[in-house]
C-alpha cells in the first residue's frame, strides 16, 4: 500500500488510513423509505379506527316538490309521485274486475221471464192502494201457495146477513144446523124453517163474501162441491149459491146428535160469524166442552138459535152460555108456531 505523503502540520491519523470509506445510500431512497415507513403507519392507525365505528347507512339524496296553500304546505317525493301515477291504474283494473263480476251474477236475456208486462200490476189494478198501506198484509204465505187462498176478513167487511132475527156482520159465515131426527117432528116444520131461513141468509150475501153450511147429527156433513178437494168456505157467487140450495134441500133429518165435532170444525174456518142451530135440549153442552170452545175460538161471534115447543122456559141453557162465552147471541123460536107452508116447500 503506499504511503501518502504527510502535509505538514496535520498529525498522521493512522486508523482512517487503515479503514476504507462506508458507503452512503442515496437521497432519493432514503425519500422513499421514510415515505413508505410513514404511509405503513397511517394505515395501521386508520384500520384500528374502523373497527370501533358502526357502519353508516347510504343515503340517497333526491328531488322534493313543495305546495303551498294558505299556511299549510305539502311535500311530494318521488315515491309519491310515482304511487298517484300508478294509483289511476290500479283503480281502472278494480273498476273492470268489479264489472265483469257484476255481469257474470246477472241474467242473460234468455234468463229473464218472457213477459214481465204479465208479471207487473197495472196501474187499475193498484188504484186503490195507499202509499202508507202494508202491501205485506196482501201477499199470500208460503202455506198459502202450496194449499191455495186462505179466507180474508178485508172483503166484504161491514156487509150483513140475518138470521132468524140475528146479525150478522162480516165477509166470512159459517152454518152449523142440527139435522137429527128429533127436526122431524111437528110435521116436519123445525127442518123446513131451519133450511128455508138458511136459504133466505145466503141469498143475501154478496159475492165478495164467503160462506160454509155444515149439517151435523151423529156425523159432520160439509157443504163440498169439489170432492177431491177439502171443503173450505166458498164466494157467495150465483152459481155457488145455487149448488149450496141444491145441496140444502135434499138433506134429511135423520139420527141422534152431536154437537161438538160440528162446531170445532166451523171454528177451525175462522169465520166472522157462525150461526149454530138446534132444537136439542139433550145433550147439552158440559162446562168443559164449552171452554175448550172457547180457547178454540180465535175472534169468530157465535150466534145460538134455540128451537123448542112451547114459549122460551127460561133459564140459562147451554146455548145461552156458548153465545155469551163468544161474543154473540141468543134466540129462542118456539116450532109450535112455525107456519106449516115450510113443509110443503121443503
Amino acid at each position: 500500500m503506499p504511503i501518502m505523503p504527510q502535509t505538514e502540520g496535520e498529525p498522521l491519523d493512522l486508523m482512517a488510513a487503515a479503514e476504507p470509506p462506508h458507503p452512503r445510500l442515496p437521497a432519493w431512497l432514503l425519500s422513499c423509505l421514510l415515505h413508505a415507513t410513514g404511509m405503513v403507519v397511517l394505515a395501521l392507525l386508520v384500520r384500528d379506527t374502523a373497527r370501533g365505528t358502526a357502519p353508516e347507512p347510504d343515503r340517497s339524496a333526491g328531488i322534493v316538490l313543495t305546495q303551498t296553500a294558505g299556511q299549510r304546505t305539502r311535500f311530494f317525493s318521488d315515491e309519491d309521485q310515482e304511487a298517484a301515477a300508478e294509483a289511476p291504474a290500479a283503480s281502472a283494473t278494480d273498476a273492470t274486475e268489479a264489472t265483469e263480476s257484476m255481469a257474470a251474477a246477472l241474467p242473460s236475456a234468455s234468463q229473464l221471464p218472457v213477459d214481465l208486462a204479465g208479471v207487473l200490476p197495472d196501474n187499475g189494478s193498484t188504484a186503490g192502494i195507499g202509499a202508507g198501506t202494508d202491501l205485506s198484509s196482501a201477499l199470500p204465505s208460503a202455506g198459502q201457495l202450496a194449499t191455495g187462498p186462505a179466507p180474508s176478513r178485508s172483503v166484504g167487511k161491514g156487509n150483513k146477513t140475518y138470521l132468524f132475527g140475528l146479525e150478522g156482520e162480516g165477509s166470512l159465515f159459517v152454518y152449523v144446523f142440527d139435522r137429527s131426527d128429533s127436526m122431524n117432528g111437528y110435521e116436519g116444520r123445525p127442518l123446513a124453517a131451519a133450511k128455508s131461513e138458511l136459504l133466505n141468509s145466503i141469498a143475501m150475501l154478496e159475492a165478495t163474501q164467503q160462506f160454509q153450511v155444515i149439517f151435523y147429527n151423529h156425523e159432520v156433513t160439509v157443504f163440498n162441491p169439489n170432492p177431491g178437494q177439502t171443503a173450505r168456505l166458498m164466494f157467495a157467487d150465483d152459481a155457488t149459491k145455487g149448488l149450496a140450495e141444491k145441496f140444502i134441500r135434499t138433506l134429511p133429518a135423520t139420527g141422534s146428535t152431536e154437537h161438538m165435532a160440528a162446531l170445532l170444525r166451523a171454528l177451525l174456518l175462522a169465520p166472522d160469524v157462525i150461526f149454530f142451530l138446534t132444537d136439542a135440549a139433550d145433550p147439552q153442552l158440559t162446562a168443559q166442552q164449552l171452554e175448550r170452545i172457547r180457547r178454540t175460538n180465535k175472534g169468530t161471534v157465535i150466534h145460538t138459535i134455540e128451537f123448542g115447543p112451547g114459549p122460551f122456559p127460561g133459564g140459562d141453557n147451554f146455548l145461552m152460555r156458548l153465545a155469551r162465552q163468544n161474543d154473540g147471541r141468543h134466540t129462542y123460536v118456539d116450532i109450535t108456531r112455525l107456519p106449516t107452508r115450510h113443509g110443503s116447500k121443503m
